[in-house]
């Protein structure tokens, strides 16, 4: 759902900055590499085609862009894991940039364009199944000699339980492009795209989707607060995150058609 929204907002403001001059939004297709590394060694390696878009706001020789890109693997091999899209709901490769970007005229046609900034690569990928969830609980207690028992809670069927992993890579991109322009709105972009990560966030959250169960199903749980903050239908039994240094290398060659102002 983050990712819908991120998509939306950078889209829809896209539309909203098209009444600016040097204003320039470009749909296309890519075909990249991301290559985890230590010492030589590959790690992972990721080389699938995708699609990206691409916004770039140049009044004059100097401006701004940002780029979102996908990769749609449909196996990754990292080590001794093994990722494989009939094993899960989806595998994404996301690629996105942001920063300054300069622009060079070369005759009436053709515009030299390098953009450099920051890197954002994330390799998200996703499992679902469903299962039984057993939220019955017995307590027993003393008082005067005597032994209580009280119970509680119940079973719930068909719940789906959800696997989610993130893999955030930061770090420092370039990206040069050749523009060669049909008409002064219309133009074709050809770009080379690279960058190095060095900093990863890695994620991964287990939970229970409780949608379509009974609406009280919280009061069968002794910890109500267990439930996601960000979607009340869902508890989280297992979460972590975890920063870390490594290195990944991405080469991600474009080509876009765009409509500028």
């Amino acid at each position: 759902m983050r990712k819908i929204l991120f998509v939306t907002l950078f889209t829809g403001l896209g539309a909203c900055l098209f009444g600016q001059a040097g204003v320039s939004l470009g749909l296309g297709f890519q075909y990249g590499t991301a290559r985890v590394f230590d010492q030589g060694n590959t790690l992972r390696e990721i080389t699938e085609p995708g699609a990206l878009i691409n916004l770039r706001i140049i009044p004059g020789s100097i401006g701004f862009f940002a780029r979102l890109g996908g990769l749609f693997p449909s196996e990754v091999q990292e080590g001794d894991l093994s990722l494989s899209y009939g094993e899960y709901d989806y595998i994404l490769f996301l690629n996105g940039a942001l920063g300054p970007s300069f622009n060079v005229p070369l005759n009436d046609r053709f515009v030299f364009i390098f953009d450099t900034g920051i890197s954002i690569n994330d390799l998200l990928y996703g499992g679902s199944y469903k299962s039984d969830v057993d939220a019955t609980w017995e307590i027993k207690f003393n008082n005067m000699g005597q032994t209580y028992v009280q119970t509680g809670g119940r079973v719930f069927t068909d719940v789906k339980m959800k696997e989610i992993y993130n893999d955030v890579a930061f770090g420092l991109m370039g990206n040069a492009a050749l523009r060669f322009k049909f008409t002064r709105s219309v133009y074709l972009e050809l770009g080379v795209a690279a960058s190095f990560d060095f900093l990863r966030l890695r994620t991964y959250k287990f939970s229970a989707d409780f949608r379509g169960q009974p609406a009280d199903w919280h009061k069968d749980f002794p910890n109500g607060k267990l439930d996601d903050p960000a979607d009340p239908q869902e508890l989280i039994l297992e979460s972590a995150s975890k920063w870390g240094v490594f290195k990944q290398f991405t080469f991600v060659p474009s080509l876009c058609v765009g409509f500028s102002l």
